[in-house]
């Protein structure tokens, strides 16, 4: 099994790994890959601590920190919108002849909706969230790929886009008004196709964000907009 270690550097974070033991990695007919139950028992999310090293470490963790601190903001919409910043994740560790399977997630954080309240300009509770779809996970076009092809370069993921409308091609569904963080799947593919293959997930708090139409905090807004030149503004 794989383990998640090390120190960042500043503009850089480590994910912290959890072994998904009850997981199970599906392939469709559409060549994309589901996760299902993907909200494991406690009692098998494991650490593990073993020789074998496998890291993930976030590349641009800076701006991912600084938008957390104002409570991120992600737009989002039916016809779907890319993300920004974008997410570039650097593996390392991995065997460099074995194939893995790559998959981002955007995982729900809790079971609330948000409202943004413009007197305290800030996000509160505003009842209970909305059924979450499976459809949460993007399948890396390059995936499954050599653990040597993987490390050769920064994994990047910025071509799906979260929807809040129906899942096509590229688009990761997910619910606006609530807070989801991002999560890097790693599956190491196995000889038979068993479906219950190794696996790790990471996990980077600092990508934390909530869903809306259009940006409410202006700082979150400023932001954006001095590092992308694109931001859409209530």
């Amino acid at each position: 099994m794989m383990m998640c270690t090390g120190t960042p550097t500043s503009n850089e974070s480590t994910g912290h790994v959890i072994d998904i033991c009850s997981h199970v990695y599906v392939e469709t007919s559409s060549q994309q890959w589901i996760c299902k139950n993907s909200s494991a028992h406690p009692s098998c999310l494991k650490e593990h601590r073993i020789e074998d090293e496998i890291t993930a470490v976030l590349e641009g963790a800076e701006l991912w920190t600084e938008l957390k601190q104002y409570q991120h903001e992600m737009v989002v919409g039916p016809q779907g919108r890319r993300m920004f910043p974008n997410f570039n994740v650097r593996l390392s560790g991995l065997s460099p002849t074995k194939f893995y399977h790559v998959f981002l997630e955007a995982r729900p954080i809790d079971n609330h909706k948000f409202a943004f309240n413009y007197q305290t300009k800030s996000w509160l509770l505003a009842g209970p969230a909305e059924p979450e779809s499976s459809k949460r996970i993007y399948y890396h076009p390059e995936t499954p790929l050599q653990g040597s092809g993987w490390m050769r370069k920064p994994i990047s993921f910025k071509t799906p886009k979260f929807t809040t409308g129906q899942r096509e091609g590229n688009m990761i569904e997910i619910k606006k008004g609530q807070k989801y963080q991002l999560v890097l799947h790693l599956v190491e593919k196995s000889d038979d196709m068993s479906l219950h293959n190794k696996c790790l997930e990471f996990v980077f708090d600092e990508t934390e964000f909530v869903t809306v139409s259009c940006h409410q905090n202006q700082i979150v807004a400023t932001t954006k907009m001095n590092r992308n030149g694109r931001v859409v503004v209530h």
